[in-house]
Formats: C-alpha cells, sequence, structure tokens
C-alpha cells in the first residue's frame, strides 16, 4: 500500500474498507468520494468472472426530495461513468432545495445497472432568499402520500426527551 508522507506520519493511500459519502459544495453541486475494499473487488471479479480494473465504474445520482426512496421511486437519476482510478467526483449544474443520494456501481453485459454502496441523503439549500418565517432548509421533508398514509404517528410518550431539568 502507498503511503503519503506528512509532518513525520504516513498517511495511507488507501484503508481498504467499503465508503461511500455524499458532500454538498453549494446550491447547484455536490462532491462524493468513495473507496471500495480489496474484498468486494475480489467478490464482483469472481461473480463477472473478470478484472475488476476493466468493469465501469458507475456513479448513479438520484432526486429522493419528498419520497421515502425504496431504490425505485426517484423523481430521476443520471448516470456518470467515471475513470477507473477516480475516487471522488464532483456533480454540477443540480436543482437547489432537493434531497439527493449516489449508488456507485457497475453495469453488466445489458446495460443494466449492479449497485455496489450507497450514499448517505444529503439536501442542497434554495438558491434564493427565503420569505420571512419560513425555514432556509426544510430539516424533515414532509412526505405525507396515498401510498404512506398507513404510517402510525408517534404517541406523546414517545417524544418524551430523556432529559428535562427539574426544580427539587
Amino acid at each position: 500500500m502507498k503511503t503519503l508522507p506528512i509532518a513525520g506520519f504516513e498517511v495511507p493511500d488507501r484503508y481498504n474498507k467499503d465508503l461511500l459519502h455524499l458532500m454538498v459544495v453549494n446550491a447547484n453541486s455536490l462532491y462524493v468520494y468513495w473507496e471500495i475494499s480489496d474484498r468486494r473487488r475480489w467478490l464482483l471479479s469472481q461473480h463477472f468472472e473478470c478484472d475488476y480494473g476493466v468493469m465501469p465504474k458507475v456513479l448513479r445520482l438520484y432526486d429522493v426530495t419528498h419520497q421515502y426512496f425504496d431504490g425505485n421511486n426517484a423523481h430521476a437519476s443520471w448516470d456518470v461513468v467515471t475513470t477507473p482510478e477516480a475516487a471522488n467526483w464532483y456533480f454540477h449544474q443540480l436543482a437547489a432545495n432537493r434531497t439527493y443520494l449516489v449508488d456507485i456501481g457497475t453495469y453488466t453485459w445489458e446495460h443494466d445497472f449492479i449497485p455496489l454502496l450507497r450514499s448517505n441523503c444529503v439536501a442542497t439549500p434554495r438558491d434564493s432568499e427565503a420569505p420571512w418565517g419560513e425555514p432556509l432548509q426544510i430539516v424533515v421533508p414532509e412526505a405525507q402520500t396515498a401510498q404512506h398514509s398507513h404510517r402510525l404517528t408517534p404517541s406523546f410518550f414517545e417524544n418524551i426527551q430523556t432529559y428535562s431539568p427539574y426544580a427539587r
């Protein structure tokens, strides 16, 4: 494993872990970085009977604003085929005030997408001034649709905080 010297310490270029992390840059841009472990690479190469290095590396960006995302119900999705050595990527010209997540995967010979890892979910901020009294960013989007009307609302006892100040 190659390492980079930094002020007397050596920082490895890989940690051999599976991770995919998505971050907001601004209202219209996102940044994603990833690492795929040797074990997952080996499993993939065994499954497809080819070298991992020749397989296409694909990022699939999903717009999941106001959705309970199940893998198939995104408003839109975009595929980006990265270079084989890439470990990070920027997404530009996205819509503001939307919620996104990313999968990294590969294509089969039939051009079907096979996801390997899924990122965290992020919300891009507004790109305009918020009207007076409205929150700048929706923390928990309301997703009341017909398919989720069967969900139970929490009772009072489920919302009591674990720490409450009291007088003796």
